[in-house]
Parts: C-alpha cells; structure tokens; sequence
C-alpha cells in the first residue's frame, strides 16, 4: 500500500555526533521555525546507530510522517534507507553534518528558516539510490557516491580526526597519500570489463564528496545511471595534489590520467585489500557491485 505523506507531521532523526554536535543546535532552530509555521506535531528522535536510525525512519515512514534526516551525508544515507521501505514516504534534511555534499549537490539551503520553508511547502524531488552488493552477500545502498582506493584511505583517517574539524579534509589526504602504492583495479561497467592500475575508482551518484570537491562533476543524481571516474595510477602520487586542487572546480577531467565510465551495473574489485566507503563511510572491502535504482527516493527541495 502506497502511503500518503502528511508534511505537518515531522519525525526528526537526529544524529547527535554529526558536524561535532552541530545537529544539536540546528534541529531546535528549524523546530523553532516550524512552529512559527505552525507546523506542532513533531517528533524528535536521537539516532544511537545507524541501524536504529533506519528503523526510527521505517517506523516514520510507515506512520505517514515526513521524515528529516538530521545530519551528515551517512546520516542521511541511514536514514533515507528506513524511508524507502515503504512505497510513497518522503525524505526530508536539515544539513548537519561535516561535509554536506549531498545537501550542496540538490542545492538544499542549510538556513533554519529556509530548511523548515522546504519542509512544509517545497517542492519533491525523485533521486536515484545505488544499491551496494558487499563480498557476504549483503546488500545496502548508498545515496551520493561508493569509492575506493586512495580517497577512500583517505576517509579512513578523516573518520579519525574528527576533532580537528573541516581542517582533517586537508591533512588526512596528504598523511594518506605519503604511504598509499596504486592497487591493480579490475572495472566491470554493464558487462565490459577495464583493467588498470589505478589510484582510485569513483562510482558517483551525485559526484560531490570531500567538504566540497566536485570529484565527478557530470554525474547527475536522478540520470538513471552512474558515472565511474577512474585516476589511473600509472602517473606519480605526487601529482595529486594539484589535481585534487582542481576538483574543487571540475576541471581536473581534463587531466590524461583521469577516465570516465558511465553505466548501471558497476563491478568493482581491486589485488588486494582496500576499504570501500559509501558516502563517507566505511562499508567494507572490495569487491563491491553497485546497481543504479532510479528515481526511487522522494526528497523534499525547493
């Protein structure tokens, strides 16, 4: 049974550690907003997991309420995985997080009062979901974009120094490049295998990622299908900083050592051990198989 969404009915999911207890001042400030809309009947619940956020957000969903993810990009990714158990129901969010990409890629507004606008009279927005086969056979989806190789090493040490705020985009990515040696990276696209040396691979919903790099900067997030960015790793390490320089505006696509993929059924495996991450996340080692679900999550936007 398809569900009707009452958007005067808000749960709020909120991730009390996103944006280092930055959810904690951002929900009251929307809460405030909402009632000035007169928008009373909602609901606020502390996510202790991610498992239990998704279960808040199925419960939600199941009871017509609109849905608001509180926090960052894995937060959403959590919460937006409850939502889509049941046909009709809608995501909300209310960027808190450290990063943002997903919010800046669907040009969501990250004012309070703007936020709770969007919630109570916006506009809905169909977005594409990448389901993520794991090695054991389990399957979870992400939301914005599933890499692996150097950047996803990267996160590792992100995730690490959390306390030292949006400045760990910066460090991590230097600490991890001065040991990272490019894997042997093994690219199914749609039944078309490409084998190469690579320093990463990017299978990109929305193509936005690290605090703001337009890594992918032509992947679209309700095209039906995913762009794969392959950084061959048969140039020095060392010239990646500039390039990483470059993402910050797209235009390191012009770059020999950078290649574009583009399909619905992507298979990635490496020669050995590397971490894979969903939208900011650890998720596990390759190999991994991501299949595009399109347009299969209502969004709220302006």
């Amino acid at each position: 049974m398809r569900i009707e969404v009452n958007p005067l009915r808000i749960v709020a999911v909120v991730n009390p550690i996103s944006g280092g207890g930055a959810s904690k001042q951002q929900w009251p400030a929307v809460a405030d907003a909402l009632a000035t809309a007169g928008v009373t009947d909602v609901r606020v619940v502390e996510s202790e997991s991610s498992e239990h956020a998704t279960a808040v957000a199925a419960e939600s969903a199941r009871s017509g309420a609109l849905t608001v993810a509180v926090g960052g990009d894995g937060h959403v990714r959590d919460v937006a995985e409850g939502v889509l158990s049941v046909d009709g129901a809608r995501l909300g969010i209310a960027a808190a997080g450290r990063g943002n990409d997903l919010v800046r890629h669907l040009g969501l507004p990250r004012d309070p009062a703007a936020i709770a606008a969007v919630l109570t009279g916006g506009a809905t927005r169909e977005i594409d979901v990448l389901d993520v086969r794991r090695p054991d056979g389990v399957t979870t989806i992400a939301v914005g974009n599933v890499y692996a190789g150097l950047d996803s090493e990267a996160t590792e040490l992100i995730n690490s120094l959390r306390w030292m705020g949006p400045a760990a985009y910066r460090v991590a990515p230097v600490m991890a490049a001065v040991r990272w040696k490019p894997i042997r990276a093994s690219i199914t696209v749609d039944g078309q295998t490409r084998e190469s040396l690579a320093h990463m691979v990017v299978v990109a919903n929305s193509g936005d990622y690290g605090h703001g790099l337009r890594m992918v900067p032509t992947a679209s997030i309700d095209s039906g299908a995913v762009e794969v960015l392959l950084l061959r790793g048969d140039r020095s390490k060392y010239r990646l900083a500039r390039l990483m320089k470059q993402a910050e505006t797209g235009s390191h696509l012009d770059r020999r050592e950078v290649e574009l993929l583009s399909g619905t059924s992507i298979t990635v495996a490496t020669d050995r051990p590397v971490p894979v991450h969903a939208d900011g996340d650890y998720l596990c080692e390759a190999p991994v198989t991501i299949t595009v679900r399109p347009r299969a999550l209502p969004i709220a936007v302006p």
